[in-house]
């Protein structure tokens, strides 16, 4: 396990790398990339990781907490189990993904979508 406290790292990349269980505390992440990462059980807290990237990357059971992911990028990624919490997700965007038992402040978010756009119910009770 890798333990990172009290580090600046912007526009840091991490490629085919492994990881899973690292803590990264109090670290700047803005617009770092991170590619081909297993990131399972990863503790991001107290972080700035604004306009960063994660790319082909599983961070199944991961706990972001009190993190800046203002403008994220997130793609093909998997976030199976994970927590955020005391996030900024300004100008963040879901598109295309399966969100099954997702919940946002306790509300279940295909519940909302299909109060958004009730013909969407027939596509998730499809799935």
């Amino acid at each position: 396990m890798i333990r990172i406290h009290n580090a600046t790292l912007p526009a840091s990349e991490f490629e085919d790398a492994n990881l899973s269980g690292s803590r990264f505390v109090d670290v700047n992440l803005e617009e770092a990339v991170f590619s081909d990462v297993n990131l399972d059980n990863v503790l991001i807290s107290d972080a700035r990781a604004y306009h960063a990237t994660f790319r082909k990357t599983s961070m199944e059971s991961a706990t972001f907490e009190n993190i800046d992911m203002r403008s994220v990028a997130l793609r093909h990624v998997d976030l199976d189990g994970a927590s955020i919490r005391f996030a900024s997700l300004i100008n963040v965007s879901i598109a295309e993904c399966d969100v099954r038992g997702m919940t946002i402040d306790g509300y279940m978010v295909t519940d909302l979508l299909k109060l958004a756009r009730p013909e969407i119910e027939e596509e998730v009770d499809e799935r």
